[in-house]
């Protein structure tokens, strides 16, 4: 069974939906619907105008992934990398291209998307504080509440993307310290270490606070470290 479909071409790259991306939409207007001000629209009436803003927000909390993975993409075209394609999922995105053969590449390429959401971010809250907030017409309408729901994702998007956790951008920018001082593999297999570490300290929180989507995504990033991690040391054995 296929586990992605392509729903189109940017800059000559392809552009897919995973499965998973098919509950991700929803559950992020759900979340969007049952919260309060200013993470959400619960109270606003009536409920379709309610759900309509919630699946706004989270459309554009998707394509400001997008946005973040495009400018992976864009650097490492710049850098003469092939990019393979670029897939939604669940848990945000990820950008499939060729490894640039300089460490430094891989840091400034891995840096470019967090840096991207972080633009993204402070347009946004900075429009939302010093525009909106200060237009009483615009302020009591929940429509411009998206902007500061847009601004405030992005924030943490780019900030939760920069933890050495391997294979976030963050850990990528590890590894490409790593590789300054080893072989590629094994600064695979360090940066995916203290990724794994970093997922089960982020899976002990989660389930000591009982946040279950903390606790699947501390699963999530040790199951990536962990077959990237295999991945490069098959293909090392193999050559």
């Amino acid at each position: 069974m296929q586990s992605s479909f392509k729903i189109g071409n940017i800059m000559d790259i392809p552009i897919k939906l995973d499965t998973s991306f098919l509950l991700a939409l929803p559950i992020s207007a759900y979340f969007f619907a049952i919260n309060s001000q200013p993470y959400g629209f619960a109270g606003v009436e009536p409920t379709i105008v309610r759900y309509a803003l919630s699946t706004l927000s989270a459309i554009f909390l998707f394509v400001s992934v997008l946005l973040h993975e495009l400018s992976h993409a864009y650097l490492a075209k710049r850098y003469g990398a092939n990019i393979y394609s670029i897939t939604l999922l669940l848990f945000g995105g990820v950008a499939s291209m060729e490894i640039p053969q300089k460490p430094g590449q891989e840091a400034k390429i891995a840096f470019a998307g967090p840096l991207m959401s972080l633009v993204i971010g402070f347009i946004c809250l900075f429009t939302y504080n010093f525009v909106i907030s200060s237009n009483s017409a615009l302020y009591q309408s929940p429509i411009f509440l998206i902007i500061w729901i847009l601004g405030s994702m992005n924030l943490v998007l780019g900030i939760f993307n920069l933890l050495p956790a391997f294979p976030m951008d963050g850990g990528r920018i590890l590894r490409s310290v790593f590789a300054r001082k080893m072989s590629y593999v094994k600064a695979t297999h360090s940066a995916a270490s203290i990724g794994k570490f970093i997922a089960i300290l982020m899976a002990i929180y989660g389930i000591y606070v009982g946040d279950i989507w903390f606790t699947l995504i501390a699963f999530y990033i040790y199951g990536s470290a962990s077959n990237e991690d295999r991945f490069y040391s098959e293909l090392d054995r193999s050559v």
